[in-house]
């Protein structure tokens, strides 16, 4: 869809006079053409752009992140409070993958920001008094992005696939602050 978009403009463009006195116009007809395409592509482009999954995910998992999390956990006050830290892990234009940790907010038990397409997994905060497991808010999100949503808690890691609909423990109490333990050969002796 994205190729129909970049050929129409190029047609355009290629079509227009080359002297001032005949700007281009675009009939109402070629404008929504141009509009759907556009949407169409934006739609279909978490899906097909990146890789995405769990393990996929795991095996990005790197130092920079862990101290995201890290700063996330702290943020919540270590799970004292019922505020919520928020890191999301996306795709960099260049490949690599970053986690970014999304700072304060006021809200309690929830956490709301702006979604960008670049995510390929979200990772939260649950309060200790909460159950640790993402919860059905927590899966609403996933499935709605298609991606996989992380819990960290001080009872330990969790994960929901929305590809499975599953939840799955990764990891028991707060092994998930070691870089170390994110490797998927941990993981399965767990």
């Amino acid at each position: 869809m994205k190729r129909i978009v970049q050929l129409l403009v190029s047609a355009l463009l290629f079509a227009s006079p080359s002297t001032d006195a005949h700007p281009l116009t675009i009939t109402a007809g070629l404008s929504a053409a141009l509009g759907r395409a556009v949407e169409a592509s934006r739609a279909t482009a978490n899906k097909s752009t990146f890789v995405r999954g769990v393990d996929f995910v795991i095996s990005k998992v790197d130092a920079q992140m862990v101290e995201a999390f890290t700063r996330a956990w702290r943020r919540s006050v270590n799970g004292t409070t019922a505020l919520e830290g928020v890191v999301l892990i996306q795709r960099m234009a260049a490949g690599g993958y970053y986690a970014k940790e999304l700072g304060p907010s006021n809200e309690q038990r929830q956490f709301t920001f702006r979604w960008q397409p670049a995510t390929i997994a979200i990772v939260h905060t649950h309060p200790n008094s909460s159950d640790p497991k993402p919860q059905n808010e927590d899966l609403a999100v996933a499935d709605k992005y298609q991606v996989p949503i992380f819990t960290i808690t001080s009872r330990g890691a969790y994960v929901y696939d929305p590809d499975t609909k599953k939840v799955s423990k990764l990891m028991d109490n707060l092994d998930w602050l070691q870089t170390s333990n994110w490797t998927r050969g941990q993981l399965a002796k767990q």
